[in-house]
């Protein structure tokens, strides 16, 4: 019976010895299963961290390049409307240089504009405000007479000949070819800098 026991205890201890084994096996299996399954998920957060910060790294570059292009096109604007002001400041000073032209130089203006408009007869009113000219210097450069007519404008004189009325004075001159006016100054003015007006 002793011998039965003993067999009994090497068969437990035998068992016993074996779920032990396998025991440590399958936590050694485990343990391998969790550490690949660790390095897995470390590679794969490493990628995803990559990655996200490539993608953080071309929006940031998208939205650098589209503020610059922001900045530049509110510069580019600013840099317009300033060459713009200073166009007008020009032919504003033009026009004044124009209004305070003295006598003399006032009546080649108006020679040189019938000529070019191809008047030499008619009726001509004056401005109310019209202090360089007056109808004797008028008369005195073509076939001209006085309409009876009151003047509805201040400067320059108007020319009545058939059905059609001619406006002149150095302000409406400005006016009449201010686009042509404002490209030759800006062309003037800015030429050689980089810009088209």
């Amino acid at each position: 019976m002793q011998q039965n026991i003993q067999k009994l205890d090497n068969v437990s201890r035998k068992i016993l010895d074996d779920a032990r084994k396998e025991r440590e096996f399958e936590l050694e299996r485990a343990r391998k299963e969790a550490q690949d399954i660790i390095e897995e998920a470390k590679q794969k957060a490493t990628e995803i961290h990559r990655e996200g910060k490539l993608k953080a790294w071309h929006k940031y570059k998208e939205i650098l390049n589209i503020e610059l292009s922001r900045i530049k096109s509110e510069l580019d604007q600013g840099i317009l409307e300033y060459k713009i002001n200073l166009i007008d400041d020009v032919i504003g000073e033009a026009k004044k240089k124009l209004l305070n032209m003295d006598r003399e130089d006032y009546k080649k203006f108006i020679i040189k504009s019938l000529k070019n408009l191809n008047i030499d007869s008619g009726y001509y009113i004056i401005g109310s405000e019209e202090n360089n000219i007056n109808g004797e210097i008028i008369e005195s450069i073509g076939d001209f007479k006085k309409s009876e007519e009151k003047p509805d404008f201040k400067r320059g004189i108007r020319i009545i000949k058939g059905k059609t009325e001619y406006n002149i004075a150095p302000d409406i001159l400005i006016d009449s070819n201010i686009d042509d006016i404002r490209m030759e100054a800006a062309s003037y003015l800015f030429s050689g800098d980089g810009d088209k007006e």
